[in-house]
């Protein structure tokens, strides 16, 4: 699927810079008062041994996508915007493999936030390709206060 026919579905381009960018194309729309999340598995994603896309790769996309789902919830249904108070990192992070994802297909997840408290939020997905299912996730994600978030990117 091409740029404009994902655009036509509703998806729009996630802004992605250093390591989440090597991914390649990653996409985000707004789903019944949720988000999707979508990965073009693109070749210089596969596995050197199988040519299927790397579990990392997977792996990657699994944060991304859990990340895309807390923000949507703690930044009033704006999945990417960048408010004040409003940034997390992750705690923890698992993922359970089913089948393998081809390379040149479409990758999507639905992450479902499960619990919030005022500092944590506790998400988790199925991951999908060509309507099967490739894997599913969970995590965890700490809420930073602004000054916290701040000291993070100085260093």
């Amino acid at each position: 699927m091409d740029e404009a026919e994902l655009a036509a579905q509703g998806w729009r381009l996630l802004p992605t810079v250093r390591y989440s960018a090597a991914l390649g194309p990653t996409w985000v729309r707004e789903l019944g008062g949720g988000v999707e999340v979508a990965l073009d598995a693109q070749p210089h994603l596969a596995n050197d041994n199988f040519g299927i896309v790397h579990g990392g790769a997977i792996m990657t996309f699994a944060d991304m996508a859990l990340g895309c789902g807390v923000g949507h919830a703690v930044r009033d249904g704006h999945p990417i915007a960048d408010a004040e108070g409003s940034h997390f990192v992750t705690v923890q992070l698992q993922v359970q493999f089913a089948a393998a994802a081809q390379v040149g297909t479409l990758i999507v997840a639905r992450p479902e936030v499960v619990r919030k408290t005022s500092s944590l939020v506790f998400v988790r997905c199925l991951i999908a390709a060509e309507d099967r299912t490739v894997a599913s996730a969970d995590g965890i994600f700490k809420l930073l206060d602004p000054a916290k978030a701040g000291a993070m990117r100085a260093g």
